[in-house]
């Protein structure tokens, strides 16, 4: 027998969602996962790290999603070659919202692991192009032209918003989406609870964090504007077009939020008052 030890190292994609770790097992398989008979080993948080033992044949070790819903492509494999030494691995969540943000091993190099992800890949691009069909249809259906559309207000446990009639709204995976055929809001919201550092921490200071995770570019900055501070940039959205943010940051008792208004480059001259607009509605409970 042989210790395996892998290491989920700490990112923000993903950081309240648990991992589920599997391991290959021909004779005692629960599921099966790519084909491939396996048993459950354990949960995996962000920024821990779990051992478990493990035959001396070559065995396929899979971190999937916890969610039921994305667990089919939601996730990583690697082929773990025969040996009698331990082995350490390691990885972390990506920021890729057409699959859920999913686990990526690092230093993967075996092709059928390779095409694996190239399969999930497929799937999400899929499901991208199908929510937003989906979406633009809804949009059209509820609100052909701007200018019938109303302030509504949206409320949820941690915080309220005030957009208009055109958006639609859902949560999936810890993170709030609304959305409407030009523009569109992402709420993430960082509890002390889980992030004890970031509980002292001012916008700026908490910029440079997300930064080193890879959220924002090296170059971004604060903008502070009519009571609010927030960054302006562009970035790649899950479609592979580029597209202009304002994210707001909103410091709260218990979590610090960030909303991030999004919408075509061209369109971003013209809705940026919308979006400070929309952002100055903005409560935290």
């Amino acid at each position: 027998m042989r210790r395996v030890y892998l290491t989920r190292e700490k990112c923000i994609a993903s950081c309240f969602s648990k991992m589920l770790v599997y391991v290959e097992d021909q004779t005692r398989g629960e599921v099966e996962l790519d084909g491939i008979p396996c048993r459950l080993i354990g949960k995996l948080t962000n920024g821990e790290t779990i051992d478990f033992a493990i035959s001396e044949d070559s065995r396929n070790i899979f971190v999937i999603c916890e969610n039921n819903m994305m667990k089919n492509y939601c996730g990583d494999k690697m082929l773990l070659s025969a040996g009698d030494t331990d082995v350490e691995l390691s990885g972390r969540n990506i920021y890729n919202f057409a699959l859920g943000h999913p686990f990526r091993f690092n230093s993967v190099t075996d092709g059928e692991s390779l095409e694996s992800r190239k399969r999930e890949n497929r799937k999400g691009f899929a499901l991208t192009v199908a929510a937003v069909i989906i979406g633009l249809a809804f949009g059209f259906i509820v609100s052909a032209d701007n200018l019938f559309s109303k302030p509504k207000n949206f409320i949820s446990d941690t915080f309220e918003i005030t957009l208009t009639t055109n958006f639609s709204d859902k949560y999936e995976d810890g993170v709030y989406y609304f959305g409407s055929k030009d523009s569109s809001v992402a709420v993430y919201e960082y509890g002390y609870a889980d992030h004890v550092t970031i509980e002292a921490m001012n916008a700026d200071e908490f910029l440079e964090v997300l930064k080193s995770s890879g959220h924002f570019a090296s170059d971004a900055r604060i903008v502070s504007e009519s009571g609010l501070f927030f960054v302006e940039d562009r970035a790649e959205s899950n479609s592979g077009e580029i597209r202009s943010y304002m994210t707001v940051f909103v410091k709260g008792e218990e979590s610090f939020f960030l909303f991030e208004f999004g919408c075509e480059v061209e369109d971003y001259s013209k809705l940026r008052t919308d979006f400070i607009e929309w952002a100055s509605t903005i409560k935290i409970k």
